[in-house]
């Protein structure tokens, strides 16, 4: 299984090093050290061949009831044996020089009228096959006691180096290596969470670019240097993002500017026809294109315009001044508009022509979208918040975050351009507020929008009464 963190990777890849250098290193080491320094050059590899030898012989050696001591042959014997034809082995009572059953006649006439053998290590040689072979003696303390065992005839071959590190290597070593493999570890989650610290802050970064904030860059000179082409890449591809975009955006902008003149145009040749039912339906057909090219160039002026400083405009008369004008196109659709807000008059820090636009485009997705016979409810909240409730079907809670993207419609069947919500969200996010959808009680949809609050100001005693909705709905007619 392939591991998808790079401090695993590291972590696994320096123990399986560190395992190997145990191994190897003091390997290689050795054998330099004996074909380099000791005489005899390659030939003094062959005592790399002492501790498997040593652990061959013990196993070999037994004793009977009678105290009988002796060499088997064993499977280990055996194969060494197999592996190294020249080797020959004997065992003898160190007290009396007498040889045991089983050993190498060759190493027994080395030893035979000896008589009590010397108790450290010496060399020997040996006669195998009409040559001589270099060999030592030594005294290997057994289970069956003291004894003198004599080898000869080893010659170190390379599949003996594949057997060097099960005698090279000890248990008590290893565990000796555990804290440095832990400090390893340790020192490899740090350098890696460290040193990926600046692509998660990028990554964090990148996260929060929109289509409205394309204009933003990673710094290249946080990141490390082996990731500081990738950091490039993705600059380089949200700044081809951006062109396109600014492309697109030009394009829309200046195909709304050419369309309003044949539109207005079209307007007055339809204005100078006979009363009817065909005018009715061009004039109906007229308006609404106009309504999309409107609403395409105030998306444009958006972009265009950045950032405004925000006035102290009064919601109150913001919204009730929208809801008045359009009341009448409302009641001829058979809709009515309905306005709640408090007595006082509520103070927000935004632009009167943006909220104006705000309020005009909830309440015209409200009216196409409450059942005939209904009524619209627009609110103004003490805490500078506009509520424009609807009716109708609702909206589904997979298409909540759905709705404000531009030209979205559910389907064709559905009423409007797809660019009011749009224009809405837009203009929100510009002052500073909050837009969300919320299900009406009883079915239908309530949009609700915050502003930035400036404080509520009580009325002046000298200021005229504002007029009711139905007063101006009434000056509008």
């Amino acid at each position: 299984m392939r591991l998808r963190s790079l401090s695993c990777r590291l972590i696994v890849y320096a123990i399986i090093g560190s395992i190997l250098g145990y191994l190897i290193l003091p390997l290689a080491f050795m054998i330099g050290m004996l074909v380099l320094v000791r005489p005899g050059g390659i030939d003094a590899l062959d005592e790399l061949l002492r501790p498997r030898v040593r652990e061959i012989m013990l196993a070999a050696l037994r004793k009977d009831a009678g105290g009988e001591r002796s060499l088997a042959m064993t499977d280990a014997l055996r194969d060494f044996i197999s592996e190294h034809p020249d080797f020959r082995f004997g065992a003898f009572d160190p007290r009396t020089g007498a040889a045991f059953s089983g050993s190498s006649p060759e190493i027994v006439e080395r030893f035979e009228g000896v008589g009590r053998l010397k108790l450290s290590r010496s060399s020997i040689a040996v006669i195998v096959d009409g040559a001589s072979r270099r060999g030592e003696s030594y005294v290997l303390d057994s289970p069956v006691g003291d004894v003198v065992v004599a080898t000869g005839g080893l010659r170190f071959g390379w599949r003996d180096l594949f057997r060097l590190p099960v005698y090279t290597v000890s248990f008590p070593g290893a565990m000796f290596l555990l804290p440095h493999w832990a400090a390893m570890c340790l020192i490899a989650l740090f350098v890696v969470n460290r040193g990926l610290a600046p692509m998660r802050a990028a990554a964090a970064k990148i996260a929060t670019i929109d289509v409205n904030s394309l204009k933003e860059r990673i710094a290249p000179d946080e990141a490390p240097s082996e990731m500081r082409p990738f950091v490039e890449a993705v600059n380089k591809a949200f700044e081809r993002v951006r062109e396109g975009v600014e492309r697109q955006r030009r394009f829309s902008a200046n195909s709304a500017h050419e369309l309003r003149t044949p539109i207005t145009i079209l307007r007055a040749r339809v204005g100078k026809m006979e009363e009817g039912a065909l005018k009715a339906e061009i004039e109906r057909d007229v308006l609404r294109v106009q309504t999309i090219v409107e609403q395409m160039l105030l998306l444009a002026q958006i972009r265009e315009r950045g950032p405004i400083a925000p006035q102290r405009i009064d919601l109150h008369d913001i919204v009730l001044g929208v809801a008045a004008d359009l009341v009448p196109i409302a009641l001829g659709d058979g809709r009515d508009i309905q306005f709640e807000a408090p007595s006082r008059h509520v103070i927000a820090l935004a632009l009167r022509w943006s909220v104006e636009s705000i309020v005009a485009n909830l309440i015209a997705n409200a009216v196409r979208a409450e059942p005939r016979g209904g009524a619209v409810v627009v609110r103004v909240l003490p805490d500078c918040v506009i509520e424009v409730v609807d009716h109708g079907s609702g909206v589904a809670e997979a298409d909540r975050g759905r709705i404000f993207e531009p030209f979205w419609r559910k389907d064709e069947t559905t009423p409007g351009t797809g660019l009011g919500l749009s224009i809405v969200r837009e203009l929100v996010e510009l002052q500073g507020g909050a837009l969300s959808v919320a299900e009406t009680p009883g079915g239908g949809a309530t949009f609700r929008v915050r502003l930035p609050a400036a404080g509520a100001e009580p009325e002046p005693a000298e200021r005229a009464v504002q007029p009711s909705l139905d007063q101006r709905c009434e000056r509008s007619a």
